[in-house]
């Protein structure tokens, strides 16, 4: 065999064996379920210590009985800064329609989140959360920036999107969760 056919044909294997790693690495966590969770409601998230920008202890538990829409962000998250203002949006929308939106910051300092938040302007409905510990990002098998849940009324996840989402979005899935609640 010459050179080049062996180094074809090491490239072609290294293809291949990335290839099923990446295949493998997917189905394993889609091990999780339909909906890419762990769990199929936010009792994931019992027993865990979360706080507010101020740092005051925040519970999901709070909002029990409320739809809650969940977005995992980071000042780091190009998409982040596109769609928190949406989330925004949505809060301001449903404030009346016993929905809660809940921004989880994933791992950075209050005064960072704060600072960042700062520069998109204001934000009077969406309740912020920092997560220290990046629990939430966990429980949900968190595997891309942002991610969003729906929750239902009850608790349970209508949907969960991978990946950033526009503001029409946000409104179906906030209305599918309703929907699910009654």
């Amino acid at each position: 065999m010459s050179k080049s056919t062996i180094i074809t044909l090491g490239i072609i294997v290294s293809i291949l064996v990335l290839g099923a790693w990446y295949t493998y690495s997917v189905q394993k966590r889609s091990a999780f379920n339909d909906n890419g969770v762990k769990e199929n409601s936010i009792t994931a998230t019992a027993g865990t210590s979360y706080t507010d920008l101020a740092g005051r202890p925040f519970s999901f538990d709070d909002f029990e009985g409320q739809v809650r829409v969940v977005n995992s962000w980071a000042s780091w998250c190009p998409f982040c800064i596109e769609e928190l203002p949406d989330f925004e949006k949505l809060a301001v929308q449903y404030a009346d329609q016993n929905v809660a939106v809940i921004a989880v910051n994933r791992k950075e300092q209050h005064k960072r989140a704060s600072d960042f938040l700062g520069t998109l302007g204001t934000f009077t409905q969406t309740h912020f959360v920092i997560d220290l510990d990046d629990s939430y990002y966990v429980s949900i098998g968190g595997f891309s920036m942002p991610e969003t849940l729906f929750y239902d009324a009850q608790g349970n996840v209508v949907f969960h999107k991978r990946g950033s989402m526009t503001l029409d979005e946000m409104k179906k899935h906030t209305q599918d969760a309703l929907q699910a609640s009654q």
